[in-house]
């Protein structure tokens, strides 16, 4: 397939750093200082990494491929700027947040700037197929964030609920860039339907672990404090399945609110951390990489598919 010209990952990722500068590069002063707080303040770079390693299973490697990896980087930015917003957060990494550092105003505006420029990065283009899923993927992101504000402090929701949240919330833009580095690479649609799936498998594993990590991890770390979902009223897998477990415990969830204090958040944060449950979450996690692995073995390029492997196993290792 594509053997013979191997892409170097950490080449590739700094040509998408200078793409995503190029973008966020603004006349208006503080928009651009927002912007580049925000880029200079870290990020793993997971979506761009899966649309690389997707290209590897096409026919042809292009420009294009850069162009899709800072598309939806520059979407996942945005998402990350209005979620702050939605979550009045004040830390992100960290570091206060766009709305913290300067207001609510400018990072509801920093964030549809970005959103604006990845419609401009993308739209260099000629792919029809290639523009419908994007258009309909950055649809069921804004959703997504509609139904997580929704959501927040609603007891009585099912863990299907949440899976569905989680997809439009992490999965569906890795699930996108596994998708569209493959279509950027001119994969058959066989190939892109397989790495569609696996993108979207390894997504919501990675968001599960995510929402683990926020009880198991430390302040230092997270960059916030320990349960910040709970105590956004952001109910995650280790406590609705805890909730299914204890009926005490699914009672004190009933009646929290964004006013309850800092002790009832830290007893039921301490409850959580305690219960079997975490490992519970971690087996769903778990069944969802292995399913990623099946279909992986089911695709041809070596080099890629170690790839995507070596990627399953360092979401692993976050588990423990």
């Amino acid at each position: 397939m594509y053997d013979k010209t191997k892409i170097h990952l950490n080449r590739e990722v700094k040509e998408i750093e200078k793409e995503i500068n190029k973008y966020i590069d603004s006349d208006q002063k503080t928009i651009n200082e927002a912007c580049q707080y925000l880029l200079s303040s870290g990020g793993k770079r997971i979506r761009p990494l899966f649309t690389l390693i997707a290209s590897q299973f096409g026919n042809s490697y292009s420009k294009d491929v850069i162009t899709i990896a800072t598309t939806l980087e520059l979407i996942h930015m945005a998402s990350l700027v209005h979620d702050d917003v939605i979550d009045k957060s004040d830390k992100r990494r960290g570091n206060p947040t766009i709305a913290k550092k300067w207001d609510v105003q400018t990072a509801v505006l920093t964030g549809n700037y970005l959103l604006s420029q990845s419609l401009n990065a993308v739209s260099t283009i000629e792919h029809p197929k290639l523009h419908e899923h994007l258009a309909n993927g950055i649809l069921e992101v804004c959703i997504g964030e509609l139904f997580q504000f929704e959501d927040q402090f609603v007891s009585n929701q099912s863990i299907t609920n949440y899976l569905r949240r989680i997809k439009r919330k992490t999965a569906l833009l890795i699930s996108l860039s596994t998708q569209l580095g493959a279509y950027s690479a001119r994969a058959d649609e066989e190939t892109v339907n397989k790495l569609t799936k696996i993108g979207y498998y390894i997504g919501m594993s990675y968001q599960i672990v995510d929402d683990i990590l926020d009880f198991t991890s430390s302040e230092k770390k997270l960059g916030k404090p320990v349960g910040s979902d709970l105590r956004n009223g952001h109910l995650t897998l280790p406590v609705l399945l805890r909730m299914k477990q204890s009926p005490q415990f699914k009672n004190r969830i009933n009646e929290l609110n964004a006013q309850s204090s800092d002790e009832t958040f830290d007893a039921l944060v301490d409850e959580i951390i305690t219960s079997p449950e975490l490992q519970k979450a971690k087996s769903v996690s778990n069944q969802y990489l292995h399913k990623a692995e099946k279909l992986i073995d089911s695709l041809d390029n070596d080099f890629g598919k170690k790839m995507l492997r070596e990627i399953i196993s360092k979401i692993s290792d976050r588990n423990h």
